[in-house]
């Protein structure tokens, strides 16, 4: 075994000894081959039961060093009330939020870039009156990632949202309507750009 890949186990077994108490304390269901690099922040509230799932082959980054692009971020996997998150194999993900009041699914092979940001909540009452006497009406709406998609880093990915498989984000954007699969969206708000060749 060379010197490089004998290293690159040593971090992969700290960082997952480093996250192990949060995972079990949420009860996070994960697969086989997870590779962790930086403290994940998981957190599930109102919800006793498994909400966090991650698939095989997943690789996390939660860190500066792991991913400079995301920033000083890290991962935060993060569900309230009801919510859900399930995220596929062979899933990349770099110092992301996601965040579920109802669910946010991920399919396989799908990569997602440094600071991205998945919401299916609003977190907020829009009208002013209700903020202010304790948000009764928030609306929240599931959001579904297909498979082999791509999202370019810095992304706001918006609840109700479903993005088709293999479709592609540009950097920057904020998506709050539904993707076709196989199709580059990008913008604020994003726009359809051209079909993947």
């Amino acid at each position: 075994m060379g010197i490089r890949l004998l290293a690159y186990k040593i971090i992969y077994s700290w960082y997952r000894l480093l996250n192990t108490y949060t995972i079990l304390i949420n009860r996070v269901q994960i697969g086989s081959g997870v590779n962790i690099r930086g403290k994940v922040f998981f957190k599930t509230v109102g919800n006793k039961s498994t909400t966090i799932f991650i698939g095989d082959h997943v690789n996390i980054n939660s860190s500066l060093a792991a991913d400079p692009i995301g920033g000083d971020t890290r991962t935060i996997l993060y569900t309230r009330h009801k919510g859900i998150i399930k995220i596929g194999n062979y899933v990349g993900i770099s110092n992301t939020t996601i965040v579920a009041d109802v669910s946010v699914v991920i399919g396989d092979w799908t990569n997602i870039g440094g600071d991205t940001k998945i919401y299916d909540t609003d977190f907020h009452s829009l009208d002013p009156d209700i903020r202010y006497n304790g948000d009764t009406d928030i609306k929240s709406k599931s959001v579904v990632i297909g498979s082999k998609v791509f999202i370019g880093g810095h992304c706001i990915i918006l609840k109700g949202v479903t993005i088709g498989n293999g479709a592609v984000i540009g950097a920057g954007s904020v998506v709050s309507r539904n993707v076709p699969s196989n199709e580059i969206w990008a913008g604020n708000p994003a726009k359809f750009i051209r079909k993947v060749k």
